[in-house]
């Protein structure tokens, strides 16, 4: 008799209890960390770096990150590592968004539902609906054939989600 493969799913960040958050929380700052250390990547990347039972908690995990400012957001879906010092300014960055715009890239070309993009990502629907009519208003998404169901704008654009952080120039720029 042949046996299942049995698949691992990820569970959100509400669903785990306080002992499996900070394992989670451990393991996801640990592979951020890390693949960080090897330059800028995107949020899609960062969360391929996460163990799949992992990925429900990713989002809570990288905004925290955000926050605390050990994580930048430079744009474009981007994250890069803050080198130390004290924090001068507020960070600001949206995870939600930036996972929204990867997902749409890399998984859901032809478009997704805001139900959708919340099973994929692990995140609230409400929140997903917030940063689709975000992306929406700045131009970066629109809406599929089908109603309720968005895309990329730009085929552009998503090649160079796709194509993540890897090569890209990051330039220091410095005030004189």
């Amino acid at each position: 008799m042949a046996r299942r493969k049995q698949t691992i799913t990820p569970r959100a960040w509400d669903t785990l209890s306080e002992t499996e958050q900070a394992q989670a929380r451990r393991a996801i700052i640990t592979a951020v960390r890390d693949a960080l250390k090897r330059g800028p990547h995107t949020a899609i990347e960062l969360r391929a770096c996460v163990p799949v039972e992992m990925r429900g908690a990713f989002p809570v995990v990288l905004r925290s990150l955000l926050h605390a400012g050990e994580v930048a957001s430079l744009g474009h879906s981007v994250y890069a590592a803050v080198p130390w010092m004290p924090q001068t300014r507020t960070v600001r960055g949206d995870v939600t968004a930036d996972l929204i715009i990867g997902v749409l890239s890399c998984e859901r070309r032809a478009g997704a539902s805001a139900a959708e993009l919340a099973g994929d990502l692990f995140i609230p629907v409400t929140q997903i609906r917030a940063a689709l009519t975000a992306l929406e208003g700045v131009g970066l998404i629109c809406e599929a054939k089908e109603p309720g169901h968005y895309r990329m704008l730009s085929r552009r654009m998503a090649t160079e989600v796709r194509q993540g952080a890897s090569g890209r120039v990051f330039a220091d720029v410095r005030h004189a």
